[in-house]
């Protein structure tokens, strides 16, 4: 099966320095728990052997870092937009 990722030099090394295998990787990139998002970068988690992994998205298809969420404190924080109320 063809990949419809771009992989970044920098996310093949992490991929191997992780030991991930690569099918897990695209996996998360397409159907992963979308934690954090931009117009331009998408950070998706899924798991890999039981652990936490993120991988790092350029919109639309280049895997820039992958890595296992508990290699680090996360400081990661998730922001909602409030609507503002409606007038009655």
């Amino acid at each position: 099966m063809k990949s419809l990722y771009v992989f970044d030099p920098h996310a093949v090394k992490r991929i191997i320095q992780r030991r991930l295998p690569v099918e897990a990787v695209v996996q998360i990139a397409t159907f992963g728990v979308t934690v954090q998002e931009s117009k331009k970068r998408c950070m998706k988690r899924g798991d890999v052997y039981g652990k936490p992994v993120h991988v790092v998205v350029a919109k639309p298809n280049t895997i820039l870092t992958v890595y296992v969420a508990d290699e680090w404190q996360s400081t990661i924080t998730v922001q909602r937009s409030r609507r503002p109320a409606l007038a009655h």
